[in-house]
């Protein structure tokens, strides 16, 4: 009868030990996700990766289904390894910048070992302080209480880009000889991409060769190949059209971080 009684107590006692560290917080699957959210954001000002990854049991897995501008969608599929190398690519640019914030709560359940919470977040990305992309995130979560505390087991996102503003280009450019051009140029405005027809001339005068478009002169050295806007640099070019695809660069500088020319 003793072995028994001992027995129950250290069931008891066991159970009440589990029962006080899941009851820490009332609804500890809500601490989760705001832990995410501020972790995130922490990225680019002394937050670590390891902190961050705590967050996630080893069985993690995410699913992504990214819902683009243009109506295509894209799935992913992510484990634990796979955020590791996002947070590196956050933090490896310090140019940019991926920012959180949690906009509604739509429901939760939580239970003694185990919750689910379902939220609208909205998102922010800034390439050199610019808006490059925003728009809003359904995230739904699943935590569990495990040996070293609560984790996210798995977390399923619906991503829809809002609006972008910078971002991948697409130029077509057509020739008229080697001295006439007329380049056609798609770049991220919003909720849509915005297009341009930009046309440009070279000429000569002195020594060196000038590209006009509208009321740009870009200066195009013979000697060097060197071309300049202003007296800045802004590359070189051995051919007319390799020099127009670099005035092109440096007039849509502020909306594309890469023009695709075809």
């Amino acid at each position: 009868m003793k072995k028994i009684t001992i027995i129950i107590v250290a069931l008891l006692t066991s159970f009440s030990v589990q029962n006080i560290k899941a009851a820490d917080y009332d609804e500890p699957v809500r601490k989760l996700l705001s832990d995410y959210v501020n972790m995130v954001n922490g990225l680019n000002q002394g937050v670590d990766k390891e902190t961050v990854l705590e967050l996630f049991s080893e069985s993690y897995v995410g699913n992504t289904a990214y819902v683009r501008l243009s109506g295509t969608v894209v799935r992913k599929r992510y484990k634990k390894e796979d955020l590791a190398r996002q947070i590196d690519d956050i933090v490896g640019v310090n140019k940019y910048k991926f920012r959180l914030s949690l906009d509604k709560v739509l429901y939760v359940s939580q239970k003694e070992r185990a919750g689910t919470i379902s939220a609208l977040v909205t998102f922010e990305s800034l390439v050199d302080g610019k808006l490059a992309e925003k728009g809003t995130m359904l995230m739904n979560l699943v935590g569990t209480y495990q040996s070293e505390g609560w984790k996210i087991v798995q977390n399923n996102i619906v991503r829809v880009s809002e609006t972008k503003d910078v971002g991948d280009c697409v130029c077509y450019v057509y020739a008229k000889g080697s001295t006439k051009f007329v380049t056609e140029i798609y770049f991220p405005a919003g909720v849509e991409y915005g297009q341009d027809f930009v046309t440009f001339r070279v000429t000569t005068k002195d020594e060196d060769r000038i590209i006009k478009s509208g009321n740009k002169d870009f200066v195009w050295s013979k000697e060097t190949g060197e071309l300049t806007y202003k007296g800045a640099s802004i590359g070189t070019a051995e051919d007319s059209k390799k020099a127009i695809e670099a005035a092109l660069k440096d007039m849509y500088k502020e909306s594309c971080l890469k023009i695709l020319f075809n």
